[in-house]
C-alpha cells in the first residue's frame, strides 16, 4: 500500500485528489465550491433525497490542534447547511479515537467511514492506481520514488541535481508542451525544447529526466561538447543524455553564428547515433532564435531533420488556469513572510500577474523568493513586482548594481570570462586576480574572506555551486552581457586579470560581436595594456601532470598564437606584432620537439596569410614551415578528419617529394593504427559514411588505397543496419508509453487563491 504523508501538495491538490478518489469510491460525480471562503462546503453531491458535502482539510502545518479547532466550525456550518451526509477528508494523522471525536461533533450525519485520514486515502490509492498515476506530484515528490532516483543518478557522473528537481515538483504545472516533449521522446528518442528566455525550457527538460531516471534510466549531463555524450553511451544501456543551451547560450555574441570545426556535424551525428538507439534519449534545450540563426547558418542543419526534433515552448502553451497554479504553488511552498503574501492577494494583486504580457515562470520564482526581494519592504512589494514585470532584465541588472558587494561582482566578472561555467579551485584562482586588480582600480578594501563570503552571498541567487559553479540561469549572462556592453573597463578589466588565455580571448572575441562596438573601440583605446596583457597570457600554463599522463587545461599555442596575430593587427600595436612575429617564430621551432594541434595550425595558417603584418620571412617561406610542420605531424599519426582537413588546403606547390612520402605515410600510419579504432567507434550511418567520405579523400589525396578499408566500413554498415532493425522490433513490444493527463477546472482565480489565507 502507498505510504503518503501528502505534504508535497498544496491544498489546491489535495482538494483534487480527494474529490478524485470520492467520485471513484462512491460512483457519483461532485460538484465543486469555492476553495477558500467555502461556508463549509468544498464539494457536495446533490440530490432529491438530500444533498452530500465533502470537506477537505489538508493543515500540513498545524497539526491535529488546529484541525480540531477549525472542525468546531465547520460543525455549525453543517448543521445549517443540513447535508444528508457529510464527508471529511483531511492529511492529518487519525486514531480511531480521534475519528470518534470528530464524528462526536457533527453528529449522525458524518459517518466514521466517511473520516479519511491519511491511512484511509493510501488505501483507496492502492485500490485505484490510476488516480495515484494521474496525480504526478503525489508520486514523483515521494520519499520512495526521490530514493529510487538518487540512487539511479548516484550510479553516474552526471550533473543533474535530483534533490533540487524533487523540491521543484511542489510548485511543477505540467503545461501542453510536457505530453507533447514525452511523445517526441518516445517515438524520435530526441527532443530540442526550445523556446524564450524565462519561459520554463529547463524545468521541462528536467522533469523530463526525472521521470526516466524513476524508470531506471542513467542520466548523463553534457557540459561542454558531444564527444563527451559519445564517451558515455553505451549500446543497450538505457540512457537519457542532458545538454542545456546545446547551441552556446548567450555568451560572445551567440556562438551559433559561425560553426567550426564540424560542431554542426557532431550535433547531427549524435543525434542520429540516439535516434537510432532504442535505449536512449536525448533532450536538449535552447533559445528559439539561437536555435534558427544556427540553422540559417549551417548548410548541414538546414538540410537536415533537426527542426523535426523541436518541441517549442511559450508562453501560450500555459492556460489562464495553468498560470494561476504556477503563481500559487510557488507563493504557497515559497518562504514569503505574511506580509508579502497579503500585498499579492490586497485588491487580487495576483490577476494583474497573471494577465500581464510579460509573465513567466522565471518572473514567479523570483518575486516569490524571499531573498530575492528581502530589500523590498513589504508596502513596496506590488510596486516592485510591476517594475519587475516592465523590464524583467532588471530582476539581475538591480540586484547586481545595488544588492551585492564588490567581491560578488568580482566572482561574476570572473565566471563570465568562462562562459558561465568553471571549476571552484580555478574560479577562485581567477576571483583572486581579477579581484586585487578590480581593487587597486577602483580604491575599494580587500579581506581574506572576500571568496568565502561572495559565494555564500551569491548562492541560490546568482550561481549554483558544485562540481562546477555555474550561473542560476542563462539571463545573468544577459545582464553580464550587458553590462560589459554599458561599462566597458570592465572588458579590460577581464583581460588584464586573466589567468589563462582562454579567458582573454573570450572577452576579445565578445568586444567583436554585434552590439559590441563600444568594448571594442575602448580596447582600442587601451591598446598597450591589452598587448601587454596578451603577451603575458601567451606563456600561461597549458598542460599538467595528471595521474600517468598529461591535462591540458587551456587554448593550444597555435590558437593562441593566431588569436595575438589578429589582436595585433586590429590594435596596429607595433609591441604586439613584434610579440606576434616572435610567437610564431618561436611555435614553429617547437613544433620540432612537440606535438602539433592539426587543426588548430591549419587555422593559424589562415590567420598569417590573412593578416597584413609583416613577419621577418616572406609569406611563402612561412607558408612552407608551416605546412611542412602540420603534415610531420599529420606523419607521426593524426585521425581521418585531420588529415582530410589538411589535405583540403594543402596546394600541389606546397608539396616536394619529401612531403609528399610524408603524407602518404601519414595514409599508412592512420591504416595501421588508427583506422580500426574509429571503425569501432562508428554509431550511427552517419558516423560510417562520414569515415568513408573522409577516406575517399584522403586515397586521391596522398595516393594510398583505401579499398580494404572502405569495404570494411559499407559491410559494417550493413551489419549495424541489421543489427538495428532486429533490436529495435525486440525492444519493441517492451516499450509501452506513459501518459500525465493533467486534470483541470475552470475554478475562479479567487477561489484558488483565497486558500492561501488559510491556515495550514
Amino acid at each position: 500500500m502507498a505510504a503518503y504523508d501528502f505534504k508535497q501538495l498544496s491544498p489546491h491538490d489535495f482538494e483534487e485528489l480527494s474529490r478524485d478518489l470520492i467520485q471513484m469510491r462512491d460512483g457519483i460525480i461532485l460538484e465543486s465550491f469555492k476553495t477558500g471562503r467555502d461556508l463549509g462546503i468544498d464539494f457536495r453531491h446533490a440530490r432529491s433525497t438530500g444533498s452530500t458535502i465533502v470537506q477537505c482539510k489538508h493543515y500540513a502545518g498545524t497539526g491535529l490542534a488546529g484541525l480540531m479547532a477549525d472542525l468546531k466550525k465547520e460543525a455549525t456550518k453543517c448543521a445549517k447547511l443540513k447535508p444528508a451526509r457529510y464527508i471529511l477528508v483531511t492529511s492529518v494523522g487519525l486514531t480511531p479515537s480521534n475519528k470518534a471525536d470528530i464524528k462526536a461533533l457533527f453528529g449522525a450525519v458524518l459517518a466514521t467511514a466517511d473520516i479519511l485520514g491519511p491511512d484511509d486515502i493510501n488505501n483507496l490509492l492502492g485500490l485505484h492506481p490510476a488516480i495515484e498515476q494521474q496525480h504526478y506530484k503525489l508520486w514523483l515528490a515521494s520519499r520512495v520514488v526521490l530514493d529510487r532516483v538518487i540512487y539511479n543518478a548516484s550510479l553516474t557522473q552526471s550533473e543533474f541535481d535530483v534533490e533540487r528537481v524533487h523540491r521543484d515538483i511542489r510548485r511543477y504545472v505540467r503545461s501542453d508542451a510536457y505530453p507533447r516533449a514525452f511523445t517526441m521522446l518516445n517515438n524520435d528518442h530526441v527532443v530540442i525544447i526550445s523556446g524564450a528566455p524565462g519561459v520554463g525550457k529547463t524545468s521541462l527538460a528536467k522533469m523530463l529526466l526525472y521521470a526516466h531516471l524513476e524508470r531506471g534510466y542513467e542520466a548523463v549531463s553534457i557540459l561542454t561538447d558531444f564527444q563527451t555524450g559519445r564517451d558515455r553511451y553505451q549500446l543497450g544501456k538505457n540512457q537519457i543524455f542532458y545538454f542545456d543551451d546545446f547551441i552556446g547560450a548567450t555568451f560572445l555574441g551567440e556562438r551559433a553564428s559561425a560553426f567550426t570545426r564540424n560542431e554542426d556535424r557532431a550535433i547531427l551525428d549524435f543525434i542520429e547515433m540516439v535516434r537510432a538507439s532504442p535505449t536512449a534519449r536525448l533532450v536538449m534545450t535552447t533559445r528559439e532564435h539561437i536555435l534558427r540563426q544556427a540553422i540559417t547558418t549551417s548548410e548541414k542543419l538546414k538540410h537536415s531533420r533537426l527542426i523535426d526534433s523541436r518541441c517549442t515552448l511559450e508562453i501560450g502553451d500555459y492556460s489562464q488556469q495553468q498560470r494561476a497554479e504556477i503563481l500559487y504553488n510557488h507563493i504557497y511552498f515559497s518562504d514569503l513572510p505574511d506580509d508579502y503574501r497579503a500585498e499579492l492577494l490586497t485588491g487580487r494583486f495576483y490577476k494583474e500577474i497573471l494577465q500581464h504580457k510579460k509573465f513567466n515562470p522565471r518572473l514567479i520564482e523570483w518575486l516569490s523568493s524571499f531573498q530575492r526581494v528581502r530589500s523590498v519592504l513589504p508596502d513596496g512589494y506590488q510596486s516592485f513586482v510591476r517594475d519587475l514585470l516592465e523590464d524583467p532584465a532588471e530582476i539581475w541588472r538591480h540586484a547586481y548594481e545595488q544588492q551585492i558587494s564588490n567581491a560578488a561582482r568580482s566572482v561574476l566578472l570572473a565566471l563570465y570570462s568562462y562562459g558561465g561555467k568553471c571549476g571552484p579551485a580555478l574560479l577562485e584562482r581567477s576571483f583572486r586576480a581579477l579581484h586585487a586588480l578590480r581593487a587597486q582600480r577602483y580604491g575599494f578594501n580587500t579581506e581574506p574572506s572576500d571568496w568565502r563570503r561572495a559565494l555564500a552571498e551569491l548562492n541560490g541567487s546568482f550561481i549554483r555551486p558544485g562540481n562546477q559553479i555555474e550561473v542560476i540561469d542563462p539571463s545573468v549572462l544577459d545582464m553580464l552581457n550587458a553590462v560589459v556592453r554599458q561599462d566597458t573597463p570592465n572588458a579590460l578589466d577581464m583581460i588584464e586579470g586573466a589567468v589563462r588565455f582562454q579567458q582573454a580571448r573570450r572577452i576579445w572575441i565578445f568586444a567583436h560581436a554585434e552590439g559590441s562596438r563600444d568594448v571594442l573601440d575602448h580596447l582600442v583605446d587601451q591598446s598597450a595594456c591589452i598587448a601587454t596583457a596578451f603577451e603575458r597570457l601567451l606563456s600561461a600554463p597549458r598542460k599538467i601532470p595528471m595521474g600517468t599522463g598529461t591535462a591540458y587545461i587551456d587554448d593550444s599555442p597555435e590558437l593562441r598564437v593566431g588569436t595575438v596575430v589578429q589582436v595585433a593587427e586590429l590594435l596596429r600595436s607595433d609591441q604586439l606584432q613584434q610579440v606576434a612575429n616572435s610567437a610564431v617564430d618561436a611555435l614553429i621551432a617547437a613544433w620540432e620537439s612537440e606535438p602539433v594541434d592539426i587543426s588548430d595550425g591549419i587555422e593559424l595558417l589562415a590567420e598569417i596569410e590573412a593578416s597584413l603584418i609583416v613577419f621577418p620571412p616572406p609569406n611563402a617561406a612561412l607558408r612552407a614551415r608551416v605546412v611542412r610542420a602540420l603534415v610531420m605531424e599529420a606523419s607521426r599519426g593524426c585521425r581521418s578528419d585531420e588529415l582530410h582537413e589538411l589535405l583540403n588546403v594543402v596546394e600541389p606547390e606546397d608539396l616536394n617529394d619529401d612531403l609528399k612520402e610524408r603524407l602518404y605515410s601519414a595514409a599508412e600510419v592512420y591504416r595501421a593504427r588508427y583506422f580500426n579504432d574509429e571503425l569501432r567507434e562508428c554509431k550511427s550511418e552517419s558516423d560510417y559514411e562520414a569515415l568513408e567520405e573522409d577516406l575517399d579523400a584522403i586515397a586521391q589525396g596522398t595516393g594510398f588505397s583505401f579499398d580494404g578499408p572502405i569495404y570494411d566500413i559499407r559491410e559494417a554498415k550493413a551489419e549495424f543496419e541489421e543489427q538495428k532493425a532486429a533490436y529495435e522490433d525486440h525492444k519493441y513490444e517492451e516499450w509501452k508509453e506513459q501518459r500525465f493527463d493533467i486534470r483541470a477546472d475552470e475554478r475562479a482565480l479567487d477561489d484558488l487563491f483565497d486558500s492561501l489565507r488559510k491556515p495550514h
